[in-house]
């Protein structure tokens, strides 16, 4: 039988308003598709194909989109599928102002592919991350950006969070392990990032980075 992704692959349905159908790679979507059982809690900033994706898989899942038409659209193609929207709910409006204001649940499964510039992956990621349940897992797309690398930075060097398995080229997968309540002290390099004074003029980068380290090591 063939799988919700390879129809998707093969017909690219327009839902973004455009032509050709974007978003999430395919095996990005196919791990999604793999992974969610009915009756999972999940939810996405963003939508596309893997709203989809998430309604066919029978989960209760929630969609932050800022594009009204965008739901109808997805709907729409669910229907001519028929894939139930039961389940379904979009929120509508910008992921900074629909999260703050979300009223939680727990959730098993969390997509992050919403805004991609800075600071909206890293504001999804804190308002989502303490509703995650312990053993849930967490898809951040387009990892290879700044603004989302620094996330997944972060989670790959915090004692709560596991980096597993990559579902796609471009999307980082974590699994929750304990909850985390950050401290707002930075603990050096292990603790995610490195030192950069890109903000100093170039002749003076060195000689800060070496006063730095020296400072560090004193209070080691």
């Amino acid at each position: 039988m063939t799988s919700l992704t390879e129809q998707l692959m093969h017909e690219q349905p327009s839902l973004h308003g455009e032509a050709q159908l974007w978003g999430l790679a395919w095996a990005a979507l196919a791990y999604i598709e793999r992974a969610v059982q009915p009756g999972m809690a999940t939810l996405e900033t963003g939508a596309g194909a893997s709203t989809m994706v998430f309604a066919a898989g029978g989960a209760e899942h929630e969609a932050v989109t800022p594009s009204a038409e965008e739901a109808e659209r997805i709907t729409r193609e669910c229907e001519r599928r028929g894939i139930s929207t039961e389940k379904l709910t979009f929120r509508i409006g910008s992921s900074a102002d629909v999260l703050r204001d979300w009223e939680p649940r727990p959730l098993d499964f969390v997509l992050i592919d919403g805004g991609h510039a800075f600071p909206y992956p890293t504001l999804d990621w804190w308002y989502l991350q303490p509703h995650l349940k312990i053993g849930g897992l967490m898809l951040l797309d387009d990892a290879y950006m700044p603004p989302v690398s620094a996330v997944v930075d972060h989670l790959q060097n915090s004692k709560a969070w596991r980096l597993e398995t990559p579902a796609s080229f471009r999307t980082a997968v974590v699994r929750k392990l304990a909850d985390e309540v950050p401290d707002g002290e930075w603990k050096g390099e292990r603790s995610g990032g490195r030192m950069n004074f890109r903000y100093l003029p170039p002749g003076q980068r060195a000689v800060a980075s070496a006063r730095q380290r020296f400072f560090n090591t004193r209070l080691a």
